[in-house]
């Protein structure tokens, strides 16, 4: 394989990688904005009961 190729994989294999990470956290940062959404709306989740 010459380094050309070997070269053009790298470039391929990091893009995908990089496309991984943008799309997770453009997903992760949606997921923030309808949680913040929802609290506006309705208010913070009530606290959790106690066992005492």
């Amino acid at each position: 394989m010459s380094t050309h190729a070997l070269a053009g994989l790298g470039l391929f294999l990091t893009g995908a990688a990089f496309s991984q990470v943008l799309a997770f956290g453009i997903a992760a940062w949606r997921e923030h904005q309808r949680r913040r959404q929802i609290d506006d709306t309705l208010g913070p989740p009530a606290p959790e009961p106690s066992n005492d």
